[in-house]
Order: C-alpha cells, then structure tokens, then sequence
C-alpha cells in the first residue's frame, strides 16, 4: 500500500515539512505541541499532576469570531459544550472543552469575545517548585496557549472584510450571513481531521462526534483535572490518538466492536499506511507546503478518502483557503439557491465532473477564500447549530437565547478590522432580511434520489438482496 503513494511527492512533502517547521514555527503551533510517548499496547495512563493557567481573554467582535457556531458546525468533532448556572441563579454562555496539543483547553463565550485556561499535565506536583520558577513557567504557557489559539483560529485572516466582500458579490451570501455572524475555518491538526473524516462517510454530526469520543477514549491520552466548582468531582478528558497508536495490531477489530463498521478497515490501514513511512505524520504536515492539486492527489492515495473527505483536510488542515468540499448539503445550497445545472440537468448523481463543477462555481463567486464563504453556507443550511438558533413553526425569524457571564481575570486586544468595515457589516446586521427557501419540486425530487459517487461507500445488504430479486424477476419475465 505505501508503494501507491508517489515518492516524488512524499520526499517533496517531507522536505517542506521540515523546512515548515524550522522556518515557521507559530503557524504550526496548534500540531507541533509534544505529545506523551505512545504506550503501543493497552490505554495511556494519565500524569498523576495537572497545572492550571488563570483564565485570560481575547477581545474581538462577533463577527470576527463566533465560538458557538465555528466549534459545532461540523469542522471538529471533539469540543465539549456545557452550560453552569451561576452563584445569580442565571445560566452562563456556554463553554466548551477539549484536549488539543497535550492540554485540555477551557473556552467560553463572553460579551466582547472569549476567555480561556488550560490545564496540562505535569510530572510534578506545583507545591513542589519555587514559587519563582512556578510564575516563570505559567507565564511561558500562557504565552504558548495564545499563539495556539490564533493559530488554531486563523485570526490573522481579516472575516469581517471577507463577509463585505462576499455579501457585495452575492445577494445569497449577504441575505444569510448576519444570521451567522464570525464563522472561522479552523486550522486543525491533519492526524485528527483526516481520520475523523474518514468517519463521515455515511455519517452525520452526532454519529462522528460519538465515534472522535469512542476513538480518544481508546487510544488517546488522559488528562484529569480536579473539581473546579463546590459538588463536582474530578473528570478526565481525552487527546486524539497519534497515528502510532492506530497503527498497532487489532485496532480495526476493536474499532470494529465499538461500531465503527467499515470505517474501522480505513482507519487501520490509512494509519499504518502513513505510519510505516519514514516521518509519516511530517510527511502528512508537509502537504500543507504543497498546491492544492497535489496535495489533494497525494491524500486520494489513502484508504476511505474520496474527493469531499480530501477537500475537508485540505480547507481545515492544509491551508488550502479555496477548498470546496461538496457533499448533499453544498450540492442542495448549489442547486436550490443559485440555479445549479450540469449540462442543462439537474444532475441525479454528484460525479467528478459534477464535484469539480459545483467547486469551480463557488470559486468564481467568492475567490481565494471560497472554502471559507461555501462553509458560512454550510453553517445557515444546517439551520440549527447545538440549539443556539431556533426557528419557530411558521417562521422563519432567528433567536438568540440571552445569557449572561462572569468577568475574566486578564485581556488581550485584538484589532481584526477597520471600525468603518466593522460599521459596514453591523449595517448589514441591522438592515437584515428573513431568509426564505424556495424549493421547485424538480430540486426536491432530485435531492430524494441524489447520490455521491464516493469509492467508500458501501451498499446495505438489504439493497443487495432487492437488487437481485428484480433481477430474477427481470430474468424470469
């Protein structure tokens, strides 16, 4: 199976990824943090110590960053929400929590932005360090966390600028986009967002979620960080496997029992696959030094990758801002909000041509950073994002639910945009219009029969057997 992978591009890779690495070492903070040595048999033990940092925040517009919609709209897979009631009695804005780089972040919303703290493993209790060296230390890891989460969240790109520019090219773009506000691609590392994708073929959100969870819980490294508010107790969280860890005898069997079905098969074998290369996992980071074309050929070598799944990994990993993954959703938004047609069809099935049709359509509307705009389209057609936008029947008004938050210990500033950009965009906030659907029965009958010709797809076995029956009956006729 490595013999498929060119070696042209594997060496090219490799040596970007090197050069990547000693030349630009900010922009790949979110992937480059240590992680623990994999232990190759049975789960990882967790460290026995945990050190926090005190929260900080980061202060931005909401249209430069909506925590609630970016973290659940189906780019990452693992981020936990929760609400806590106050010592008032109210409900906080939600927070959300996950393992990323060797320590679990804590995020939650604020008025003005959000704050943060992180809690990492440590081999040592901090009673016993000099108070000192203890100041010294948590002062370089708040330092590392903020360089992450700019990284993670691509804050240097200018969105509010970006939704001026796509709202004046597109009517479609400019009805819906006050309604979702601050959607960012996340700049994901490649291990985690290529095998969680290879889980979403014939999936859905929820049942990946389930899946990233099942995946951390079994291979991933714990870290357990004590009661944080009076009657809580301790709880333990999880990192993503490390392509090592996939890569060892029997995974695909337990991945198997625990439900993954024929996803398990690809998970084993892209994991050894990239595993038995030499540098594997940089060769993997160094795709993101190479075009678009290229990169997306080289991950079509793996198992359980198809065009979307290596469209995905390339707008959330790889750096390629003009990737367009097209599955039902992109191909409905295509068809139902800008006339669509491939050949003068609606088409039935969503072929090559189709595929690389309907991505070079977005490209020419909203250029370089297509792959950003096509996933603010995305986000308005799941409709409801965790609960937090409800259309009511008979409605299609938006509400927001109201909730309140405690004030953060230390802040940053951000300046993302010009205030007369930011005034623009909250004109086009104000001014907004109700978006409505409009549906011809030929664009609903077509999406009941759509289909992704995807090489990971696999047929029921009840459809097998229907299929034959006709056959006999065809034969017998």
């Amino acid at each position: 199976m490595v013999a498929a992978l060119s070696r042209t591009t594997r060496k090219r890779a490799l040596s970007l990824a090197k050069e990547s690495v000693s030349t630009t070492p900010v922009r790949t903070a979110a992937v480059n943090a240590a992680k623990p040595k994999t232990i190759r048999k049975g789960k990882q033990e967790g460290s026995a110590h945990v050190r926090s940092t005190p929260w900080a925040s980061i202060k931005l517009p909401r249209t430069e960053l909506d925590l609630a919609t970016t973290l659940k709209c189906g780019q990452s897979f693992r981020w936990q929400r929760e609400h806590r009631e106050l010592d008032s009695g109210q409900i906080s804005l939600p927070s959300y929590s996950c393992v990323l780089g060797n320590r679990l972040w804590r995020l939650q919303e604020t008025e003005d932005g959000f704050q943060y703290r992180t809690f990492r493993p440590s081999p040592t209790a901090a009673g016993a360090l000099e108070q000192e060296e203890l100041e010294k230390q948590q002062k370089e890891h708040m330092k590392q966390d903020e360089e992450f989460l700019r990284d993670y969240f691509q804050l240097d790109v200018p969105l509010t600028e970006l939704y001026i520019k796509w709202s004046n090219a597109d009517a479609n773009f400019k009805a819906k986009a006050p309604l979702f506000p601050g959607v960012r691609i996340l700049r994901q590392d490649p291990v985690e967002n290529l095998i969680c994708f290879i889980c979403s073929s014939n999936n859905n959100i929820s049942r990946i979620s389930q899946m990233a969870t099942k995946l951390c819980q079994e291979y991933g490294y714990p870290i357990t960080i004590p009661p944080e508010a009076p009657g809580e107790s301790p709880k333990t969280f999880y990192g993503f496997p490390t392509m090592d860890a996939l890569a060892q005898d029997g995974v695909e069997e337990t991945l198997r029992g625990l439900g993954f079905g024929y996803r398990a098969k690809y998970i084993a074998n892209t994991a050894r696959m990239i595993n038995d290369m030499e540098n594997g996992e940089e060769w993997l980071m160094g795709l993101r030094k190479l075009p678009h074309e290229e990169a997306h050929n080289a991950l079509l070598t793996l198992q359980g990758v198809g065009p979307k799944v290596a469209d995905c990994v390339c707008l959330m990993s790889l750096d390629k801002h003009g990737s367009i993954p097209v599955d039902t959703h992109v191909w409905q938004i295509a068809v139902r909000d800008y006339q669509f047609r491939f050949e003068g069809k609606v088409p039935k099935t969503i072929s090559s041509a189709v595929y690389k049709a309907v991505g070079k359509h977005f490209i020419g509307l909203f250029g370089e950073y297509s792959g950003w705009a096509s996933s603010v389209l995305f986000a308005a057609d799941l409709r409801v994002i965790e609960g937090r936008v409800k259309e009511e029947p008979g409605s299609s008004a938006v509400k927001v639910k109201e909730e309140v938050i405690e004030e953060t210990t230390i802040s940053s500033t951000i300046t993302v945009v010009k205030e007369e950009e930011a005034e623009e965009f909250r004109g086009l906030i104000i001014s907004k219009k109700e978006v409505e659907e409009q549906e011809t029965g030929i664009v609903s009958k077509s999406m009941k029969e759509v289909k992704l010709e995807d090489p990971t797809d696999q047929p029921s076995v009840a459809s097998v057997h229907t299929s034959r029956r006709q056959s006999k009956r065809r034969k017998g006729s």
